[in-house]
């Protein structure tokens, strides 16, 4: 009788000290995937986030807003056709953004107001395609290209 029961003591020790190791496991595990899972989605970065200009034609409004300002580094001959383009865009704050980065890229206004009814933005958007035909004009005649 007496070898059963420390044949069963020691069972029972393991037993306990693997249920117990494995309860305590529990929360670091969690802290774990707490911490690696936001480190793994900022590698490999929002998927509404614009990485270039090109994100100018994706359906999101947000993202056609979000990449307007990457166009900077890119020539005005890319940039000035798309900007002028969403100035007609269905969201306001695409137009608002587009009419921003031309402004900053051109210091012309033309009284564009981006939350305006179609009809009353059309005049000044038939003014910014005006000013881009001779803004284009002038570029071509130029000895050096920007």
């Amino acid at each position: 009788m007496q070898h059963t029961e420390q044949r069963s003591r020691p069972y029972d020790k393991r037993k306990e000290r693997f249920l117990t190791a494995r309860s305590h496991s529990r929360p670091h595990l969690w802290r774990v995937v707490g911490i690696t899972l936001p480190l793994v989605a900022l590698t490999f970065g929002c998927s509404i986030a614009p990485r270039n200009f090109r994100g100018m034609t994706h359906p999101a409004a947000i993202t056609r807003a979000r990449s307007v300002g990457l166009g900077r580094g890119l020539p005005e001959s890319q940039v000035i056709p798309t900007l002028i383009g969403k100035l007609d865009d269905p969201d306001p704050v695409v137009r608002l953004s587009a009419h921003e980065e031309l402004r900053r890229r051109s210091g012309q206004d033309f009284g564009y107001l981006p939350w305006a009814p179609p009809e009353e933005r059309t005049k000044s958007v038939t003014q910014w395609r005006a000013w881009w035909e001779r803004r284009r004009g002038s570029l071509a005649k130029s000895p050096q290209n920007p």
